[in-house]
């Protein structure tokens, strides 16, 4: 058997100290070489989508009657007490909400049905009885999706 690149083999790799090509092709890092030879990631997202269908989604809270009363109470006094842009400034009433937010990944089949419940704890800025929404905090909060409001000193 005939070897085409026999006359190679045995030779040694090519020391370029202080010629042309070394000025024009300097060593490249060890850290940079490294990339060079990292893997293709041919299914970019495939890793990703099968984290997110192990996020574990719950149902919707469907509140009792003696829940829904005790929401109405504290939003009736949280809107009390924030009903004016002045009167939210001096109350600065903090609160801990716990809120239900949908799985919006359309890939899910938790998709617009199951979702997961977060909590923010912060200074309640406004209640808004018309367009039925809290505003605490960077957030705002459909009235429909809070679950518990407690004063942020009790929160557990």
């Amino acid at each position: 058997m005939d070897n085409a690149y026999g006359d190679i083999l045995d030779m040694q790799r090519p020391v370029h100290d202080g010629d042309v090509f070394s000025r024009r092709h300097p060593k490249m890092p060890r850290l940079n070489r490294a990339k060079v030879f990292a893997p293709f990631a041919a299914l970019t997202g495939f890793g990703s989508a099968v984290r997110s269908k192990e996020v574990p989604y719950v149902p919707r809270h469907i509140p009792d009657a003696d829940e829904v009363r005790a929401l109405d109470r504290a939003l009736n006094g949280l809107c009390l007490a924030t009903r004016t842009g002045a009167l939210a400034r001096r109350n600065r009433v903090e609160a801990r909400v716990e809120y239900f937010v949908a799985c919006a990944d359309p890939h899910h089949e938790a998709c617009g049905r199951d979702g997961l419940y977060h909590a923010v704890t912060g200074v309640v800025h406004k209640v808004d009885p018309v367009r039925r929404v809290l505003l605490i905090a960077d957030r705002i909060i459909p009235f429909r999706d809070i679950r518990r409001i407690a004063p942020a000193e009790q929160a557990d």
